[in-house]
């Protein structure tokens, strides 16, 4: 009778001290910035890391992974497990626009997408003494001479201005920059005709140092609706440049919803939209991981057809 009362006594205490699994997080999360330290990119990233912290309880540990335009970070989360602990940051066209190239081993469905936290401006920038004043400007000295330098930052930038060299019957000599503080001084210093560039570009316009002929951004820029866009140039092609977050493909359910939802608070905060919004000259947009994976399939059809044009 005792032996049975303490197989039920032991049975009692098994039960009770039967392990609970935690809800995610249950410890510190590893975040994958896609670019080098310093950058516009690299303080939004860690801002958002910090509202992180804040939303989930555990620490979020940045280290940053720069390279190809985020193609490094996209590769080295693939090999990750996709258990919520180890997300990337990189950029829309990283998966939109280089898996097009063919110089990456993954597509759009390789990975899996958190949110969509913010978006960038890009443009077109001139000398302040460029001999000329806007793109039919910058067109007809093209034509007349017979090419136009052009900084570079990006392979989809790149790929962009090709496009136009293409449509428009004009040499394109490109010259790579790293990033875009050395395109900016590319073009202040005159050593080219036009260059890439985001949103850090607008100030110096304002202040009269450089010019801006045109943006790439459906929309134009709002605060300067005088700055054309490509579109409403006659090209049938945008760069919808954003911040996106990812992780391994088939990540854990929970921890991706956590993980969305908690973006979705971080991105209202005082501290993130006052970068975006006053420092860094961006762009505020959220959009779900099924929103951002339906917007990079929208937009890699696009490039798709504008690779085509470029290799006839």
């Amino acid at each position: 009778m005792k032996f049975i009362k303490h197989i039920a006594a032991a049975t009692a205490a098994l039960t009770f001290a039967a392990p609970v699994f935690a809800e995610y997080p249950e410890k510190p999360i590893n975040f994958i910035v896609g670019f080098r330290a310093g950058g516009g990119s690299d303080a939004a990233a860690r801002i958002l890391a910090a509202e992180l912290e804040a939303q989930l309880g555990q620490k979020v540990i940045v280290e940053n992974k720069g390279g190809a335009g985020g193609a490094v970070a996209a590769q080295y989360i693939m090999g990750q497990k996709p258990d919520g602990y180890t997300i990337g940051f990189a950029v829309n066209t990283t998966f939109s626009y280089t898996p097009t190239t063919g110089s990456v081993p993954y597509g759009i469905d390789d990975l899996d997408y958190i949110a969509t936290t913010h978006g960038y401006r890009v443009v077109y920038t001139a000398p302040k003494d460029a001999p000329f004043d806007d793109w039919a400007g910058m067109i007809a000295t093209a034509k007349e001479r017979g090419w136009i330098n052009y900084a570079s930052i990006i392979p989809l930038d790149r790929a962009v201005i090709q496009y136009v060299g293409k449509k428009e019957d004009i040499a394109v000599n490109i010259v790579p920059t790293r990033g875009g503080s050395a395109a900016r001084q590319a073009v202040l210093g005159g050593h080219v005709d036009l260059g890439f560039s985001g949103s850090n570009a607008l100030p110096m316009y304002e202040d009269g140092a450089m010019k801006i002929i045109a943006s790439m951004n459906p929309g134009g820029i709002s605060e300067h609706p005088e700055i054309p866009t490509l579109e409403t140039l006659g090209y049938d092609v945008i760069m919808n440049d954003a911040a996106v977050f990812f992780g391994p493909k088939d990540m854990d359910a929970d921890a991706r919803a956590k993980l969305e939802a908690a973006l979705a608070e971080a991105v209202k905060s005082e501290a993130f939209l006052d970068f975006v919004n006053n420092k860094f000259r961006g762009v505020e947009r959220y959009l779900t991981g099924a929103e951002t994976k339906a917007a990079l399939q929208a937009d890699a059809a696009v490039y798709i057809e504008m690779n085509k044009v470029i290799a006839e």
